[in-house]
Formats: structure tokens, C-alpha cells, sequence
């Protein structure tokens, strides 16, 4: 056994320990931070859809106001149309009069017809703003009460990291500058740089190892990496101790 390798390994379980414990609070500074930004983008969605809704309102009700007095105009050409016709003299002017009366009375329909619609698109799109501001109102209060919690939790877990990092600076010191660059290399690649050897398998990738590599790691010979996923491999300083027989 080489008391070094041994040490080594000591070293680089409790590296694999920090470095999860530090990847699980990272996790959930992500997925803090995420909770919050989705709601506040939620906000900025909707605040969007009621800036248009609204301006498509103004546009429709500009519309439906243009056609309002358009069925103004047409409707007081109607009446000059059935004065007309009370003063026609003959069959053609009283022909001529009828057609020009067909001709404002299908227009004025129109328009008509134009109005409504409009009048049933404004009410949809007030429907609409309405729903969309319950919905923005109620993003604003989710974000005001959630925010300055989540903001706590947030300092918490970097206060939290920020001790674990701390400690795992330690503890990676302890181990040569060329195995703690390959072990960091590993790491950010696989999220561990290092893995148990248990029964002749890297625990990390399930693969077995050589019988012959085996035995030598488990007698604290020699740092050998996994021939797989090549994390580094390590044994456990103190076996499990035998239980008494019975």
C-alpha cells in the first residue's frame, strides 16, 4: 500500500462529496431564479397582448366611427332621394329616382352590416383586455409576494455555496496540481471527476475494471482512472467493518 495514494484517495472522495453538494446548490439557484424570471416574463407577455389589443381597439373603434357617419351621409341622401322622387313628372325621372333609392338603401345595408361587426369585434377585444389585465394583475401580486422571499432564499443558497466552495478549495489543495487539472478536466465534462471502485466496477459508469488494475487500486498501489469514463478511482480508506458473528 502507498500511504500517499491512500491519502489521495481520502481526498478525492470528499472532493466528489463537495462538488455534488455544490452542483445541487447551483441547481437550485437556477431553478430559483427561473421560477421568478418565467413569472415576470409572463408579466411582459401579457403586458404586450393588452398593448395590442388596445391599439387594435382604437383602430376598429376609428373604424366603426368612419362608418357611423358614412351611414349618416347615406341617410340623408335617402331622404333627398324619396324628396326626389315626390317630384319626379314622368315614369323614366321616377325610374331613375327608384334605382338611385335601391342603390343608397344597399350601400346604407352595408354600412350597416359594417357596424355591427365592429361593434361585436370591440366587445370581444374588451373582453379580452379585461382578462388579460385580471392576468397582469394577478402576475404583479404573485411577483410581490414571492420576490422578496425568493431574493432571501437566493442569498441564503450563496451564502450557503459560497461556505461549501470554501471548504471544497481545501480540500482539493491537498491533492498534486496535475491530478486536481485532470480531476477539474473530468469533472466538467461528466459533472464528477472521480468514482468508487466496488467489486472490480466504476461505480460512476457500471463498467468493470481489469482484475490485475483492480487489485492494485484496491491496495492503495497506485491513481489509476476508470479505462471507461476515466474519473478517477478510489476506495474507500476505512472497509466496512466485518459484523459480529452470531
Amino acid at each position: 500500500m502507498n500511504p500517499a495514494v491512500r491519502d489521495q484517495f481520502d481526498v478525492l472522495k470528499a472532493l466528489v462529496v463537495a462538488d455534488e453538494e455544490i452542483r445541487k446548490l447551483d441547481v437550485e439557484l437556477v431553478k430559483e431564479r427561473e421560477a421568478l424570471e418565467g413569472v415576470k416574463k409572463d408579466l411582459v407577455r401579457v403586458r404586450e397582448q393588452i398593448e395590442q389589443e388596445r391599439h387594435r381597439y382604437d383602430e376598429i373603434e376609428h373604424d366603426r366611427g368612419a362608418r357611423i357617419q358614412e351611414g349618416r351621409v347615406l341617410q340623408q341622401q335617402l331622404e333627398r332621394s324619396r324628396e326626389k322622387m315626390n317630384r319626379t313628372r314622368n315614369e323614366k325621372e321616377s325610374n331613375a329616382v327608384q334605382r338611385e333609392l335601391e342603390e343608397t338603401r344597399k350601400l346604407l345595408r352595408d354600412v350597416e352590416d359594417a357596424v355591427g361587426k365592429r361593434s361585436l369585434e370591440l366587445d370581444e377585444l374588451r373582453k379580452s383586455i379585461i382578462d388579460h389585465e385580471e392576468q397582469e394583475a394577478g402576475y404583479v401580486a404573485r411577483i410581490g409576494e414571492t420576490e422578496g422571499a425568493v431574493s432571501k432564499r437566493l442569498q441564503e443558497i450563496e451564502a450557503e455555496r459560497g461556505e461549501k466552495a470554501g471548504v471544497r478549495d481545501g480540500v482539493a489543495k491537498k491533492l498534486p496540481p496535475v491530478v486536481l487539472r485532470k480531476y477539474d478536466q473530468i469533472r466538467a465534462k461528466r459533472l464528477s471527476g472521480a468514482a468508487r471502485l466496488e467489486a472490480g466496477r466504476c461505480k460512476a459508469c457500471n463498467m468493470s475494471i481489469p482484475p490485475q488494475l483492480a487489485q492494485r487500486i484496491a491496495r492503495a498501489d497506485v491513481l489509476e482512472q476508470c479505462p471507461s469514463c476515466n474519473r478517477f478511482l478510489y476506495i474507500d480508506a476505512t472497509p466496512p467493518s466485518t459484523p459480529p458473528a452470531t
